[in-house]
């Protein structure tokens, strides 16, 4: 899964590592725009066993419940859509004392659901009453709360990025002489605190602005300043422009509305205009193609049957890489289990290992030449659009950039 995962991104980002604590119980809390990618990044990430807490509804199934249990998971149930669970709670509250009081890491999710867009929902107070009861159960002398934001260059392509960024630990124990005075009003008041902190370390704007936002984050991140940027300073330009989407938008409605009915009207991605200043990758496509055509065909069976699978059975965004990568690990695990067993008993085990290891290089060598075979199916699609109209595709867009580049300073 880990293997996986690195696969399907092309890049991930942890910024401010050090603010998770290295040793000693804490809480994490993030926003979760990912589903259960969001716990496996964490996991992924963190040089430390961590457990997580997620919506108890994922739980029903035995099976299911067995393997997320082996991944250190634990059900949290939502009361204001089955009153029946009130009860219920109580084993995942304890279980996550126990967690704390042996100085493990807790994850939590206080939005309680996942979702894509570019807004927190309001955060559960759950996690925050735990935190308190922890304090007053486990007499902890110190339990950090570390809000971790996560933001991802897109919800589903292959290839894409996500940041993972720390902030600052939001120290418990100072809350806790008003939790003894009035516990309503200090578990209130903290989780007010951890809303703002997650809120500094996300990328915010209203619902109804979201489409447009990704839209002009797109376009931000093929300028090649922005290409050649550390991560901390991408995350800092995406966020700067959230914080001035209001006048960017105000600013370039027209000619944004323009540009994207082109867009539209020609069936375009921002990617392909990308491929559209890239040559060097176009010097020796058919190399690309050749060398990546041993791994397509040793492991095109169960990729494409995990690519269908979350085409087909997915209904919801936010739950799509994560099927996805999951599925494709799965499957490609057992496929080559499959043709090891059928070449050691067709050939030898010598034989077997030998179609392992290559299945290996050349599964890389694919994953390696992919984004370069990408960019000249993009550039071939552009081939197919009248030379005028690209133009004024291009001149717009470099306009809009321009303008986005005026609220980076």
């Amino acid at each position: 899964m880990i293997l996986a995962t690195r696969i399907f991104y092309r890049r991930i980002h942890f910024l401010n590592r050090a603010g998770i604590p290295t040793e000693g119980p804490a809480i994490l809390i993030a926003n979760h725009p990912g589903s259960l990618m969001d716990a496996a990044l964490m996991g992924l990430l963190i040089n430390r066993p961590i457990h997580f807490f997620a919506r108890g509804d994922i739980f029903r199934n035995r099976f299911i419940h067995r393997i997320l249990n082996a991944l250190h998971m634990h059900p949290i149930h939502h009361h204001q859509y089955n009153r029946s669970s009130l009860g219920v709670n109580d084993d995942s509250f304890e279980i996550a004392l126990n967690l704390l009081k042996k100085g493990e890491l807790v994850l939590f999710f206080p939005e309680g659901f996942s979702h894509v867009e570019y807004h927190l929902l309001p955060f559960k107070k759950g996690t925050f009453r735990l935190a308190f009861q922890a304090l007053q159960k486990n007499q902890h002398t110190s339990l950090p709360i570390v809000p971790v934001g996560f933001h991802y260059s897109h919800p589903t392509a292959l290839f894409s990025t996500v940041w993972v960024k720390a902030g600052a630990p939001v120290e418990t124990t100072v809350f806790y002489s008003y939790y003894q005075a009035n516990a309503a009003q200090a578990v209130r008041k903290l989780t007010d605190t951890a809303f703002d902190a997650i809120k500094e370390l996300t990328i915010q704007v209203p619902a109804s602005c979201a489409t447009e936002l990704f839209q002009l984050l797109s376009l931000l991140r093929t300028d090649s300043k922005y290409q050649m940027a550390e991560p901390e300073a991408q995350w800092q330009m995406e966020k700067s422009i959230s914080r001035n989407f209001s006048a960017i938008h105000e600013m370039q409605l027209d000619t944004f509305r323009s540009y994207r009915h082109l867009i539209k009207q020609y069936q375009l991605k921002e990617e392909f205009l990308t491929a559209s200043s890239l040559t060097a990758f176009n010097k020796y496509p058919v190399v690309y193609g050749i060398l990546a055509v041993p791994g397509l065909l040793l492991h095109a069976p169960p990729l494409f049957l995990a690519k269908w699978i979350a085409d087909t059975k997915v209904t919801r965004i936010d739950f799509y890489s994560w099927i996805l990568v999951a599925s494709a690990a799965l499957l490609d695990l057992c496929w080559i289990i499959l043709v090891f067993l059928a070449v050691t008993l067709g050939h030898s085990l010598f034989a077997a290992i030998i179609v392992f290891i290559l299945s290996v290089l050349f599964g890389l060598m694919s994953w390696k030449c992919a984004p370069y075979l990408l960019k000249l199916k993009f550039q071939l699609e552009l081939k197919k659009i009248p030379g005028s109209a690209f133009q004024q595709i291009r001149v717009m867009r470099e306009e809009l950039i321009a303008s986005l580049k005026a609220f980076l300073s």
